[in-house]
C-alpha cells in the first residue's frame, strides 16, 4: 500500500509540474527525485550528500539515515549561504560543492522538495528530494 501510495504522490508531482525529467551531459534521463535503493546506497558514494531538514530534536528522538547531515529547514539558506570552513565547524562536514548531488530528506517529503528547490535556486543544480524520506526509510528498514 505504501508502495502506490509513494506511485500516486509522484504520478501528481510529475503532472503538476512540480517535478520533471531533465537530461544528464550525455543526454540520458535524469530523475528529479532520489529513491530508497539511491539513498540506502549513499555510504558507497561520499562524493553525494545527504541533507536532513527536520529539527534537530525530531532526528533525536526518531533517528537519522545514515550519512545525512542535519541542517533544519528554518537553517537551510543561511547554511547553503555560508563560507566552506563556517560550515564544516557548524554541521561537521564538508559544505557540498554545487556541482555534487545533493539529496534532501525530512519526515514525509515536503520539505524535502522544498530543500531541494531552494538549494537548485541557490546553484545546486543537481539537488533533489527523497520523497519517501524518513517514513519511508524507517519502515522499511524495519526501526
Amino acid at each position: 500500500m505504501f508502495q502506490v501510495k509513494n506511485s500516486i504522490v509522484l504520478g501528481i508531482l510529475l503532472c503538476s509540474g512540480l517535478l520533471h525529467s531533465s537530461s544528464a551531459d550525455d543526454g540520458s534521463p535524469v530523475k528529479d527525485f532520489a529513491t530508497y535503493e539511491e539513498v540506502k546506497d549513499l555510504p558507497n558514494h561520499p562524493e553525494k550528500y545527504l541533507i536532513e531538514v527536520r529539527s534537530r530534536d525530531m532526528v533525536e528522538n526518531d533517528g537519522a539515515i545514515p550519512t545525512s547531515i542535519n541542517i533544519p529547514f528554518t537553517e537551510l539558506e543561511a547554511a547553503l549561504m555560508m563560507e566552506d570552513n563556517e560550515f564544516k565547524q557548524i554541521y561537521g562536514r564538508e559544505k557540498p560543492p554545487k556541482d555534487a548531488v545533493v539529496i534532501f530528506t525530512c519526515l514525509g517529503g515536503q520539505y524535502a522538495q522544498m530543500g531541494a528547490d531552494l538549494a537548485r535556486s541557490k546553484g545546486w543544480a543537481k539537488a533533489k528530494p527523497y520523497l519517501g524520506s524518513w517514513m519511508e526509510w524507517s519502515k522499511r528498514e524495519g526501526l
